[in-house]
């Protein structure tokens, strides 16, 4: 019998309090001297936090379509279930080679302005220099949108939204929102859809069997054809094409 969440983090509350603590304190030290930390610094130490948060949930991440990544920046539009979806996304991008010139891709999320309000949250997602919208200001969401493209391209970062707008709970997909792709069409980025299993028993205490999250980069819609095609089509087909890889997971 597998040891379950609660038995795991009973044994181990000192160290996940350490690494919250070093969480906040990172992003302290940040803020106040951000000339001496490099985002590819500060994102491949968070990813090495994302590690011990995925063995302290036993959760096993598995990732498939690596390769179809592009070397250029590109929106990654993931479907989105819980919040260990943005942790696990953080992990798989990770580098799949032990060579030293190569490194971990970074992720430059967009969140809701409510996940300020959890501290732990707020360090991390400000040490990958995350952008914060508040959906019921439509004027500071246009211009918070347009901020993070501009900075996507700019850093040469993979910008993630999640085009459902929030986790979706029940079975299935939500309605794919066009804010994403209007972002890429507006910066000339690719757009590539990705396909995470199920990560609703992420946090449940009881779960004693170790749950497998699968997370696949599925083929790239390339930039002159994000720029040629309508954004809500483009919305339809990434969701097609993830509602795809979701179904041939559950088949195997």
């Amino acid at each position: 019998m597998g040891i379950g969440i609660k038995t795991k983090m009973a044994l181990s509350w000192p160290r996940a309090l350490w690494v919250n603590w070093r969480i906040r304190a990172y992003a302290k030290r940040y803020k106040n001297n951000s000339d001496n930390y490099t985002l590819q610094q500060r994102n491949d130490w968070l990813v090495k936090k994302a590690k011990f948060l995925l063995w302290l949930w036993n959760i096993k991440v598995e990732v498939e379509g690596y390769q179809n990544l592009p070397k250029s920046p590109a929106i990654l539009v993931p479907n989105h279930k819980s919040y260990a979806d943005p942790v696990v996304l953080l992990y798989a991008l990770k580098k799949q080679s032990h060579e030293d010139d190569v490194l971990n891709k970074i992720p430059t999320f967009v969140g809701k302005k409510e996940l300020q309000k959890q501290k732990s949250v707020h360090s991390a997602m400000q040490l990958l220099d995350s952008f914060f919208i508040d959906s019921e200001n439509f004027r500071d969401f246009f211009k918070t949108l347009n901020e993070f493209g501009k900075f996507v391209k700019e850093n040469r970062t993979y910008g993630v939204i999640f085009p459902e707008g929030t986790r979706v709970g029940e079975d299935g997909l939500g309605e794919f929102k066009n804010g994403a792709f209007k972002v890429a069409h507006q910066n000339f980025l690719a757009v590539v859809p990705v396909a995470i299993s199920d990560t609703r028993e992420a946090f449940n205490h009881k779960r004693k069997k170790k749950l497998t999250i699968k997370v696949t980069f599925l083929p790239q819609f390339k930039a002159n054809t994000v720029f040629a095609m309508d954004v809500n089509v483009l919305a339809e087909k990434a969701k097609e094409a993830i509602q795809g890889a979701l179904a041939n997971g559950e088949d195997k």
